[in-house]
């Protein structure tokens, strides 16, 4: 399943907005993550630094998904949106320090999943960039010292 059209085209604008606090000089960074928060029954959506909430928005088709799939739907649907903003207008621009995390969580603020990791010269949106990593560097590292 995925959000129709006009629903992910508000949850990208909300993103935007969410973001226009960080499209200022760099001179002013802040250290943060950006947590975003969906809530199947009420079809909220929040996006909030580490301190406060900085736009919200209701979407009643939220509740429409099912309540197994909702995570997995909007950890896809958010990358999406992630995506085409910093295609638009690239992350790594924002007044935050790096490195720093887009991050979905429930509705208790507890980590689901991390949605994009933002560094001064990369941009990670999927898990499965990360996946493995460990294995290969324990194997790599292996090798080196079995020389």
């Amino acid at each position: 399943m995925k959000l129709n059209e006009s629903t992910f085209q508000e949850i990208v604008n909300l993103i935007n907005r969410a973001l226009k606090e960080y499209r200022r000089p760099a001179d002013s960074a802040v250290v943060t993550d950006l947590h975003i928060r969906p809530v199947r029954e009420s079809g909220e959506v929040t996006i909030s630094d580490d301190d406060r909430d900085l736009d919200s928005i209701e979407l009643p088709e939220l509740a429409d998904i099912p309540e197994e799939d909702f995570y997995g739907i909007m950890e896809t649907e958010l990358r999406r949106a992630l995506q085409q903003i910093d295609a638009k207008s690239p992350m790594d621009k924002l007044a935050i320090w790096k490195p720093f995390s887009f991050v979905l969580v429930d509705d208790e603020n507890e980590t689901i999943t991390e949605l994009m990791l933002i560094d001064e010269d990369t941009v990670l949106a999927s898990q499965t960039l990360m996946e493995g990593l460990d294995a290969d560097l324990d194997k790599f590292l292996s090798e080196l010292l079995s020389k």
